[in-house]
């Protein structure tokens, strides 16, 4: 492959920032050469990403997400994503800066309309600390986008805060990568659940990023414990599950770079993120 893949964009609670460890030990978890991996609650698609830029081939990647983001996946997994479409929703957006939040929120309150798969990302982009923007019916909820910022004399930050994250340009670099680069993934834009009806193939490696629990951040959830006991039934296969604590005696935490992080910047820690072997 050419480029390193990265993920659309920013998406409160993605794993882009801890997707090789996790890769590491989906990949030592395999069983052969054929495995098929599962990556449930996909979100942003960080960790099926990370596993195509490994070598893992699109086809042996299975995704799940009962969000706008499971619609966006199926897409490009299965080259229905129209790149004319979504280039001319970046070719819409204002040339000032200044505009941009009047502009999205312009088009945020309008019915979610056909091509929910291509504006979607511009949104998710837009989106005030990569919060989640949900479908909710034939409209959009949790809207809030970011105002243009440029610095005072007396700003300890120093360069402007843009009201897009990353830029268009940026943003379209990254989704035509994704065209190319992910065709062939499958990608279930369903509840978690349905998945339990059969069970997993043999030689399966699943993977959960469940929303986490007691907050307002994601649209959708559902009972983590209920779903590993669900599983367990019926499959003996590996499965990973990533959370805020530790859900068994294999767990390993994962290891954050960079600052402590937040919207405001100002959390006094790092988020924890462990891995856990069910």
């Amino acid at each position: 492959m050419s480029c390193v893949m990265r993920v659309p964009c920013a998406y409160q609670g993605g794993k882009q920032r801890v997707a090789a460890q996790i890769v590491d030990h989906l990949l030592k978890a395999a069983p052969g050469p054929d495995s098929r991996f599962y990556d449930l609650c996909c979100g942003s698609g960080a960790v099926s990403i990370e596993l195509v830029n490994r070598g893992v081939d699109p086809s042996r990647i299975w995704m799940l997400d009962i969000s706008s983001w499971g619609a966006f996946w199926s897409a490009i997994g299965s080259g229905m994503f129209n790149m004319d479409v979504f280039d001319r929703f970046l070719s819409e957006l204002p040339i000032d800066k200044r505009d941009l939040k009047a502009h999205m929120l312009s088009l945020s309150a309008l019915p979610v309309g056909d091509h929910e798969v291509e504006f979607y990302p511009v949104l998710q982009a837009c989106s005030f600390g990569g919060k989640q923007i949900f479908r909710n019916g034939e409209r959009w909820a949790n809207a809030c986008f970011r105002d243009y910022w440029e610095p005072t004399a007396t700003s300890i930050r120093r360069s402007p805060a843009n009201p897009m994250q990353p830029s268009s340009a940026e943003l379209r670099r990254r989704i035509d990568a994704l065209v190319t680069g992910m065709k062939g993934v499958t990608c279930l834009n369903m509840d978690i659940m349905t998945i339990l009806s059969d069970p997993f193939p043999s030689n399966a490696v699943v993977y959960i990023d469940p929303p986490y629990q007691s907050t307002t951040r994601y649209a959708f959830s559902f009972d983590v414990t209920s779903f590993i006991n669900r599983f367990r039934e019926a499959n003996q296969v590996p499965l990973f599950v990533s959370e805020g604590a530790p859900l068994s005696d294999n767990a390993v935490m994962l290891k954050f770079g960079g600052a402590n992080g937040g919207i405001s910047g100002i959390r006094k820690v790092k988020h924890q993120e462990w891995l856990s072997r069910l």
